[in-house]
C-alpha cells in the first residue's frame, strides 16, 4: 500500500483498469472474493492530477463550503497512511486509520441514555426479528435462494475470525440487498421504521467454542451495534471493547465504538450465537459529513472521471433530503450538553465518558497487551479501497457493468469489509 500511495501522492497515477464489480455469483454460492494486484505507472504528462487530489476535488465540489472539511481531512490522513493510536486511560487502546477528529471516544455507549432511540425500538421488537431468523434457518433452500448466505471471513486476517464466524447481509454501504431483504422483510422493515442511521445491517453467527481475536475496525466515525437474538445464557458469550466487557442477552442491544481494540468469544459447548449487527454513523457526525463519507463509498466503486461525476451527482441529490444547516460544532455541542446533563442527573452514559473536547488520552503503551491479527490492506481505509477499486478485472460479461453485478458486490463475508474498508467490521 505504501508504494502505491507514495506514487499517487507524488503525481503518478494508477493505470486504468475495469470497474471493480466482480463476476456475478449465483445466489447461494459462497465463493471467496479475489483482489488483484494494482498496476501503477508514472504520469505521462505534467497536467495529470494525482488520484487522491481528484477524489478530494470531487468531494469538495459536491457540498457547500466548509461543510465536509473533516471528511476531507480524514481522506488526506488515510491517504498519507496515518494511524490514530491512543491509549485512553482506563478505557483501552483506540486505533483508526480512517479517522475523523473531534468525535467522542468511549468503548461502550449507554443504549438507553437517549442517543439511540432506534435501538430501543428494535429491542421492543426483537422477537419478530428472532422468529423471522429462525424461520429462515429452518428453510433448507435458504443458501440457494439468498445472496452470499453465511459466508466466512475472507480477509487477510480471516484467521482472527475463525472458520465458523458467518454473516448474512441485508444492507451494505447504505444499499439494501434486495434478494436477502425479500427473505427477511420484517427485519428490514423494522430497521427502516426505527430510523436507524445504518450503514450496514446483517445477521452474524458465532459457533460454540469460537471467538474473534483482539483487533480494531480502523474507523472511528462508524460504530457497531449488536441486538441479541438467540444467544447462550450470560455470561457464556461476550464482547470485550477496550477494557470493558459486556455479555450478549436475548432482546438486549449493545452500542460500541469498535475503533477500540476488541474481541469476542462464545464459551457455550453446544449453542450458536446469533445477533443482528447494525453498523451506524457516529452520532456527532453532521448530515453533510455522513453524505460526504457516502460520497466516498460511491466514488470508490468507480474511480474514473465518469464514476466521480456520478458520485458527485448522487451526493447532490442526497443534499435535497436534509436541511444541512447544522455545523459539526452544533451537533457535537448539543450532544455533549445532553450527555453532561444526564451525567449530572446520575443517568445516561456515565461520568467516565471521554468527550471529543476532553483530551484525557495518554500515549499508547507498547507493546500492546494483546496482539491483534495482522492488518490487511483491506483493513486500512481509503488507500486500500482505491487499490481494490482500481485492481478489479473484467467480469464474466467482458467488463460490462450490470445490475446483477451491483447486487453481488459482496462475495466474502464480512460485515464491515463490504464498506469498502473505511469501516472494517468486527462482529
Amino acid at each position: 500500500m505504501s508504494a502505491m500511495m507514495s506514487a499517487t501522492m507524488s503525481g503518478a497515477r494508477l493505470a486504468p483498469v475495469p470497474h471493480r464489480r466482480r463476476a456475478p455469483v449465483p445466489a447461494g454460492t459462497n465463493a471467496p472474493r479475489v483482489v488483484r494486484t494494482v498496476r501503477v505507472r508514472a504520469a505521462t504528462t505534467e497536467t495529470e492530477v494525482p488520484l487522491g487530489r481528484q477524489i478530494e476535488d470531487a468531494l469538495l465540489s459536491a457540498f457547500p463550503p466548509n461543510t465536509v472539511d473533516r471528511v476531507r481531512d480524514s481522506l488526506r490522513f488515510t491517504l498519507a497512511d496515518g494511524v490514530h493510536r491512543v491509549n485512553h486511560e482506563g478505557k483501552g487502546v483506540q486505533e483508526a486509520s480512517s479517522y475523523i477528529a473531534g468525535l467522542t471516544a468511549t468503548p461502550y455507549w449507554d443504549v438507553h441514555g437517549g442517543s439511540f432511540p432506534w435501538m430501543v425500538e428494535l429491542e421492543k421488537n426483537f422477537e419478530i426479528i428472532r422468529d423471522e431468523l429462525k424461520a429462515g434457518l429452518a428453510n433448507p433452500d435458504l443458501e440457494r435462494l439468498g445472496n452470499s448466505v453465511w459466508v466466512a471471513a475472507v480477509r487477510d486476517d480471516a484467521e482472527g475470525y475463525g472458520p465458523d464466524w458467518r454473516t448474512l447481509v441485508l444492507q451494505d454501504r447504505g444499499e439494501w440487498e434486495p434478494t436477502n431483504c425479500a427473505l427477511f422483510p420484517k427485519t428490514a422493515a423494522l430497521v427502516k421504521a426505527a430510523n436507524a442511521p445504518s450503514v450496514e445491517v446483517f445477521f452474524a453467527k458465532q459457533a460454540p467454542k469460537t471467538g474473534i481475536k483482539p483487533h480494531t475496525d480502523f474507523t472511528n466515525f462508524i460504530m457497531t451495534s449488536h441486538l441479541g437474538l438467540d444467544v447462550p445464557p450470560a455470561p457464556q458469550s461476550w464482547m470485550k471493547v477496550g477494557e470493558e466487557t459486556q455479555y450478549w442477552e436475548n432482546g438486549k442491544g449493545m452500542c460500541a465504538d469498535t475503533s477500540f481494540i476488541h474481541s469476542t468469544y462464545n464459551e457455550s459447548e453446544t449453542q450458536d450465537r446469533y445477533v443482528l449487527i447494525i453498523r451506524f454513523w457516529h452520532p456527532e457526525l453532521t448530515d453533510h459529513e455522513r453524505n460526504g463519507v457516502q460520497f466516498l463509498f460511491d466514488a470508490f466503486d468507480d474511480l474514473s472521471p465518469g464514476g466521480l461525476a456520478a458520485a458527485t451527482a448522487k451526493a447532490r441529490e442526497r443534499l435535497k433530503l436534509y436541511d444541512g444547516s447544522q455545523t459539526g460544532a452544533d451537533v457535537a455541542n448539543d450532544f455533549k450538553a445532553s450527555v453532561r446533563a444526564k451525567v449530572n442527573a446520575g443517568t445516561g452514559l456515565g461520568a467516565d465518558l471521554t468527550l471529543g473536547d476532553a483530551p484525557v488520552a495518554t500515549p499508547a503503551a507498547t507493546p500492546a497487551p494483546a496482539k491483534a491479527p495482522k492488518a490487511s490492506k483491506a483493513a486500512k481505509g481509503v488507500a486500500a479501497m482505491i487499490a481494490e477499486s482500481k485492481a478489479a478485472s473484467d467480469d464474466a460479461a467482458g467488463g460490462k457493468k450490470t445490475k446483477k453485478n451491483k447486487r453481488n458486490k459482496r462475495k466474502g463475508a464480512g460485515g464491515g469489509e463490504g464498506l469498502g474498508l473505511l469501516a472494517k467490521g468486527m462482529k
